[in-house]
């Protein structure tokens, strides 16, 4: 889960003012590397429209558009995560560079994702039920409906995705409930794979526990969305991220309390852009989700709403397990020691359940959650594997 600073502070505030503004533009990052940029609107079945960034080619390919690859922003992230970086360290230019068509989807209720057909998230009556959506409505809803409308645009009949995070657990909710859209991804490359929650370690540990609690603070505040980008937050970030060196440090380690501690891969002058951009909101049950799966008992399970509503739901008491037996796309999970997040046991656990994966580890032990995104040297560690394995394919 990426970029979670400041998170106490989002459980007791809520923020009104979300919506993109032209400095977050992810469009000014791309072109501003010379590259090509395209925006695109997607309708999902239950009415959110969602905004899909594309980069066609690379500075190299004259214009030339390859296969399509999906690459998937994790929770409280969005597209702008993939190209933040030098375009030799970020995937969404290097994935350009080596001839694929990238497609950067933007989840429901991010930054760049917060319309609908026919409700407002900040209108007061609307809100809750605006904001009721998890990570399995985006494994359900958005991710087919991305990826019919790239394949329908591109003429393709398959594509290739790469997901980080909470980005690989809407995949594996898509494939477990969908199971058709398996012969649509050519193969899928997971960057610190979710599913299951029992390892994972440090301050993230401590706000599962306190998961109930933080819960039910929500729900009696009606605090349904957190950690917006917002000008109360950009005004935080620039306070406490930006102003001084040591409070530059603080955020620092702020990012390390949540992901695993790694100074030797962060990029200290990229640490102002990462804060500009994210967090970049996310939905409170979105976060009660996973605190549930943590709970679980290694149970990788859809959304418990209590015994009662579950009957009605689920028709059953407990909330249904998603059978990733189901997913017959090859898998490749990449996974790190020191992920506080994708324990290594966890992506152990997942695997034994693939019918067809294989596991990566990253040679370096201190490769941390956020390091999928923005380490120093992501291109030699991770994506020079990563591709050397998706062309296989």
């Amino acid at each position: 889960m990426s970029s979670v600073h400041f998170l106490f502070i989002a459980l007791f505030c809520y923020f009104h003012h979300s919506a993109a503004e032209d400095d977050l533009a992810v469009s000014k990052l791309v072109l501003g590397q010379g590259y090509p940029f395209e925006e695109h609107e997607v309708v999902t079945e239950d009415g959110y429209i969602l905004s899909l960034h594309r980069i066609p080619y690379g500075k190299n390919n004259k214009g030339k558009i390859g296969r399509p690859v999906i690459v998937q922003h994790g929770i409280l992230a969005s597209s702008a995560c993939w190209v933040i970086s030098r375009p030799d360290q970020a995937l969404g230019f290097i994935m350009a560079d080596y001839g694929y068509d990238v497609w950067m989807p933007n989840n429901r209720g991010n930054t760049y994702s917060l319309k609908h057909t026919t409700l407002d998230p900040n209108k007061s009556s609307d809100k809750k039920k605006y904001w009721d959506f998890s990570f399995h409505e985006m494994g359900y809803y958005d991710q087919p409906a991305f990826i019919d409308f790239i394949l329908n645009k591109t003429d393709h009949k398959k594509l290739f995705y790469i997901g980080h995070s909470q980005g690989t657990t809407q995949f594996f909710a898509l494939m477990s409930t969908r199971p058709e859209y398996n012969e649509k991804v050519i193969h899928m490359s997971a960057l610190a794979p979710i599913a299951f929650l029992d390892h994972s370690r440090g301050t993230l540990k401590v706000l599962f526990f306190l998961s109930n609690l933080l819960s039910k603070i929500a729900d009696f505040l009606h605090i349904y969305n957190v950690l917006p980008s917002s000008p109360f937050m950009r005004g935080v970030d620039k306070l406490f991220c930006k102003t001084l060196p040591f409070t530059n440090i603080l955020c620092e380690n702020i990012l390390f309390l949540i992901a695993g501690y790694d100074s030797q891969e962060l990029n200290m002058t990229l640490l102002p852009v990462i804060t500009k951009y994210t967090p970049a909101g996310a939905s409170s049950k979105q976060l009660i989700h996973f605190s549930q799966i943590a709970h679980s008992g290694q149970k990788f399970a859809q959304y418990d709403y209590g015994w009662y509503e579950n009957l009605v739901r689920y028709h059953h008491p407990y909330p249904l397990e998603y059978n990733v037996s189901r997913i017959t796309t090859p898998v490749t999970l990449h996974y790190s020691h020191n992920d506080w997040v994708s324990g290594i046991k966890d992506v152990l656990m997942l695997k034994s359940k693939l019918p067809n994966a294989e596991d990566i580890l990253v040679p370096f032990f201190y490769f941390n959650h956020l390091d999928f995104m923005w380490a120093k040297d992501a291109w030699t560690l991770l994506y020079k594997p990563m591709l050397e394995i998706i062309l296989r394919y």
